[in-house]
This record gives C-alpha cells, sequence and structure tokens, in this order.
C-alpha cells in the first residue's frame, strides 16, 4: 500500500528549498521578497559607471598571509567557514566609510559547471563564487549588532572560474585546505576544523572591482551590505567541483545559489578604466583635486562624472571591459 505524505508537508518542503518564498516562513525575512536592494544582481556593462574615486581595497590584520584557523560548516544551503574568534582580517578604502572585519566566507556552486556563482556577468554565470564577508567593527561589536544596520556589513565576492590545462590555469592552493575536509561535514549541521588557510591567497586582487549597494544572499535578506565584486576570478579543477557535487548533501537539488534580483535604481560603480581619451584624462584630473566633495555625490546628480562601459568578455584573467 503507497502511503502519501500530506499535502502540506510536501508544499513547505518545496517552499523551503524555493528562495522566491523565503519571505513567506518569517515575517522577518521579509526583505528576502519585498526588498529594493536585494543580491544577487547580474552586472550589466552597459550599464556600469566608471568612478575614478574609487581606491584600491586595502586588507590588513594578524591574519592576512599567514594561516587561519577556522570551522567549516555544511549549512545545509552550502559551505561556510567561520574564522576563529582571535584571528583579524580588516578591510578599508575603496567604497567604504568605516573598517570592517572578515566574520566569515561562502561557497557557492551549481550542479553542473555551467552555473553555480550567484552573481553574473551579461547573464552568465561563473561555475562558483566565493563571498567573504565583513560587519562594521568601529560601529559594532559583532556581526549579529552591524548585520541589520545602515553601513553594517561588506561583502567582496570573488568569481570561481573552471581551471584549464589549455589556458594555462590551475587550481587555487588554498582551496585545497577546504577540499580535505568535505568527508568531515558531508551532512547538514556537521562541521570540522580547518587549519593553515591564508586569506589573502583566495583573493586574486583588491585594486579593481565593481560595486554597489546590497543585500544578504540568503534569509533575513538584510540589505545593509556593500558589495565588492574583484574583476579576477581564482580557479578550481573539474575534480574540485565533481567532489562538491558528490560528496556534500545539501538541501534542495544541488543548486545552492539564489537567483539574481532586480536592480531598481542602483547605481553599479566600477574603477576600471577603459577610457585612454584625453578628455577623460582632463575630467580624471580635475575630480582628483576636489575628490572630498566628489565622493558625496550621488550617481544620478548632475555633475557627477561617470563613463559608460560596453561590451564585456570573459577571459581567463576576468571581466574585461571594452568601450564603445
Amino acid at each position: 500500500m503507497v502511503k502519501w505524505m500530506p499535502v502540506k508537508t510536501i508544499e513547505h518542503k518545496h517552499i523551503q528549498q524555493r528562495p522566491d518564498f523565503w519571505g513567506l516562513l518569517n515575517p522577518k525575512w521579509s526583505h528576502c521578497n519585498k526588498g529594493r536592494r536585494q543580491s544577487p544582481i547580474d552586472i550589466n556593462p552597459d550599464l556600469l559607471l566608471f568612478d575614478p574615486g574609487l581606491q584600491a581595497i586595502s586588507i590588513e590584520g594578524n591574519h592576512v598571509s599567514s594561516s587561519q584557523t577556522g570551522t567549516l560548516l555544511n549549512t545545509g544551503r552550502g559551505l561556510k567557514f567561520q574564522v576563529s574568534t582571535n584571528s583579524t582580517v580588516i578591510i578599508t578604502g575603496g567604497p567604504l566609510s568605516y573598517e570592517y572585519t572578515l566574520n566569515h566566507f561562502m561557497l557557492h556552486y551549481g550542479r553542473e559547471n555551467d552555473r553555480g556563482s550567484e552573481h553574473t556577468i551579461s547573464g552568465i554565470p561563473f561555475p562558483g563564487e566565493i563571498q567573504f564577508y565583513f560587519y562594521n567593527s568601529q560601529l559594532f561589536d559583532n556581526w549579529t549588532q552591524a548585520s541589520d544596520q545602515p553601513n553594517g556589513l561588506a561583502a567582496i565576492a570573488v568569481l570561481v572560474q573552471l581551471a584549464s590545462v589549455e589556458r594555462g590555469s590551475s587550481g587555487n592552493s588554498e582551496l585545497k585546505h577546504i577540499f580535505d575536509a568535505i568527508d568531515a561535514i558531508k551532512f547538514k549541521g556537521t562541521s570540522t576544523l580547518v587549519q593553515k588557510m591564508k586569506i589573502d591567497e583566495l583573493l586574486p586582487t583588491t585594486k579593481h572591482y565593481i560595486t554597489y549597494d546590497g543585500s544578504l544572499t540568503e534569509p533575513s535578506c538584510f540589505e545593509t551590505v556593500q558589495w565588492i565584486i574583484l574583476n579576477k576570478p581564482i580557479y578550481a579543477t573539474a575534480h574540485q567541483f565533481s567532489l562538491l557535487r558528490n560528496s556534500i548533501h545539501l538541501e534542495g537539488y544541488g543548486d545552492n545559489f539564489r537567483p539574481t534580483q532586480i536592480i531598481n535604481s542602483r547605481c553599479v560603480r566600477t574603477n576600471i578604466d577603459t577610457s585612454n581619451s584625453t578628455n577623460f584624462e582632463a575630467s580624471l584630473e580635475e575630480i582628483e583635486q576636489n575628490n572630498v566633495n566628489y565622493k558625496r555625490r550621488l550617481c544620478k546628480r548632475s555633475g557627477y562624472f561617470t563613463y559608460k562601459a560596453s561590451g564585456c568578455e570573459l577571459e581567463a584573467s576576468g571581466l574585461r571591459l571594452e568601450t564603445s
């Protein structure tokens, strides 16, 4: 005799697995459905605004290039690396007005190599994405206090590309520490201690990037995150991606990324210089002379110097923008 699961139970399990329904599960998650500044987003090169006032991101602390100790956790939605409380990695500069301290990072991937990243470029996803989450340590004592407050959080997104012998690329050496620990965290709620992680080896460069105001990409979807998407990816091998898919048991069907959200009226800025024109250089020099006032202007107000970029190619070195 076939036993049928109650319809409500089936519906509830199905809703839990679909990001579109997160806002219905808990009133505190209402931002997930009703928010106007949600993440991730698709990066459209035609709508990028060049901002020469965006400086390189500075990374400091006692565990930036030395071995980092933390806990690797299977959350049921993905893999989370929680840094040790005695470790300090701080970012400043760029679009940030405060110091932000690293709290954890997340790894996103898909069932196949044709998807996996949360942010996309011209509608094209990467096989994976690592997101480093920081909290404002000048205004708040910890992640919990900062997560729902203005200027509370910052996130650095690093796209993960498939390593290719033909392109002369190999898997990132620091990712090996994560893959070596997979057997210990196959099921939701399991965790293991990971040592010898070097954060700076997971960050290809912090000089050129794209930035916008957004949210957490999982409940409660608070719209308190300054997103910084680095211009170059890191690499993982096909074997490493296969190991993730076949060894880690997640809720749902293996895709642990949230679909891209509507940009609405947000400004998406970049410091990737795509122009060599004389007029551009003259404008840049004028802006740098009055840099403080320039940074305070909103992107849609009169007088804000912008430069639209168009054309996009995904290369082994990352995102390449060309001017029209």
